[in-house]
């Protein structure tokens, strides 16, 4: 594992959009989605050379609660959409009290940090930052705690993935994310402000 300073972490944000994000936009462009690479110096903190550390998706809903959700979803990556069924399927209380008067969603589609880089809390100040820059205004964010599919993960019904959800909503969970329902985990914005 190598230890990283968070103040020494680089991120590279990129958002294509057509336009300007507004409610007049056709509900299925509505989502600003956000890649995010994230880099340190190497080898180590002021040195010439960068290596990356991780990446993540995450789409943000500007006014989630003033529009249709299920319609914004057309053309949404997996991962939203069913975030999305869950918030207006078995949660719509969430939607009512942090939503409801305009307030934005972000969705976390995917969050990988490579495994020498675990540890050290990395995670957290890489979720930290792509809340503080581009989910500035959001009130909701939405995990799916969940191993991440491909190479090196266990199968979906063995002992061993299930010690990896575990894990993974430990984790979060120890960010300030609460129960939603199922695997996902929501998280109030106003938290980390405090």
């Amino acid at each position: 594992m190598t230890v990283i300073d968070p103040e020494s972490l680089i991120f590279e944000y990129r958002l294509r959009y057509r336009g300007t994000p507004g409610l007049e936009h056709d509900p299925a462009d509505y989502p600003l989605r956000w890649e995010v690479a994230v880099s340190c110096p190497f080898p180590a903190p002021g040195g010439d050379e960068e290596r990356q550390l991780g990446s993540a998706v995450v789409q943000v809903v500007p006014k989630a609660g003033m529009i249709n959700l299920f319609l914004t979803t057309s053309t949404a990556d997996p991962e939203m959409a069913k975030a999305v069924e869950m918030l207006t399927t078995d949660r719509p209380d969430l939607i009512r009290e942090y939503l409801q008067d305009g307030g934005d969603l972000m969705i976390v589609s995917s969050f990988e940090i490579f495994p020498e880089y675990r540890g050290g809390r990395t995670g957290y100040s890489v979720l930290n930052a792509i809340v503080e820059t581009v989910g500035r205004s959001v009130n909701l964010v939405v995990v799916h705690a969940v191993p991440a599919d491909g190479a090196g993960v266990p199968p979906a019904d063995s002992a061993e993935h299930e010690e990896a959800k575990s894990a993974l909503r430990a984790y979060w969970k120890d960010f300030g994310f609460e129960d939603a329902t199922g695997d996902y985990l929501v998280f109030f914005h106003k938290n980390i402000l405090a």
